[in-house]
C-alpha cells in the first residue's frame, strides 16, 4: 500500500511539472488577440462611416434585425438587434469600435457592455472591434453571455459572409 500512494504522489508531482512547462492559457490568448497582418491594416484604416456599413451588413447578413443604431464620429457604434430565431434568438447589444492599432481594448469597455446588457435585459452582448483586446479581457467571466470578435476574427467572419473590405 505504501509503494502504490508513493507512486501515485511521483506521478503527480511529474504531471503538475509537465503542466508547468507548457504554453499558460494566457499566452494562447494573447497569440489570439495580438493584431496580425496587411490585411488587419486595412481594416484598421477604414472610415467610420465604411466601418458602420460594414457592420450593419455584417449583422444583417447573419440574420440579426437591426432595431436602433448610434454612431459617432470616431468610430464607435451601438446597435441594439434581434435575432428572430426561436430559441436561440432573443435581443442583442452590440458595440462596435474602430481601434486604433497601437492601443487594445480594455476591459472597461467590456464590462460597460456587460453592464448594458443586464440593464437592458437583452440575451446577449457582441463587441466587435477591428483591433484587439488586452490580455486582461478574456479572464471576465461574470454577467450576462458577451461575444468578443477582434479584428482577426472579424476577417474571418467577414469571409464566411463573402464581404469585402472594399
Amino acid at each position: 500500500m505504501f509503494i502504490l500512494v508513493t507512486i501515485a504522489i511521483l506521478a503527480g508531482l511529474a504531471l503538475i511539472l509537465l503542466i508547468n512547462r507548457s504554453s499558460t492559457p494566457v499566452a494562447a490568448e494573447k497569440a489570439y488577440y495580438q493584431p496580425r497582418g496587411a490585411d488587419q491594416q486595412r481594416l484598421e484604416r477604414l472610415a467610420p462611416a465604411q466601418f458602420e456599413r460594414l457592420c450593419i451588413r455584417l449583422l444583417e447578413e447573419m440574420g440579426l434585425v437591426i432595431n436602433s443604431f448610434n454612431s459617432n464620429k470616431h468610430g464607435k457604434i451601438d446597435i441594439t438587434a434581434v435575432n428572430p430565431q426561436p430559441i436561440t434568438g432573443g435581443d442583442y447589444i452590440i458595440h462596435c469600435v474602430l481601434a486604433s492599432p497601437d492601443e487594445p481594448i480594455d476591459s472597461t469597455r467590456i464590462i460597460a457592455l456587460s453592464d448594458t446588457v443586464r440593464a437592458e435585459g437583452a440575451s446577449k452582448g457582441i463587441f466587435i472591434t477591428t483591433g484587439f483586446f488586452s490580455e486582461e479581457v478574456p479572464k471576465l467571466i461574470e454577467g450576462p453571455p458577451l461575444e468578443l470578435i477582434n479584428g482577426q476574427r472579424l476577417r474571418q467572419i467577414l469571409g464566411e459572409h463573402r464581404i469585402s473590405l472594399a
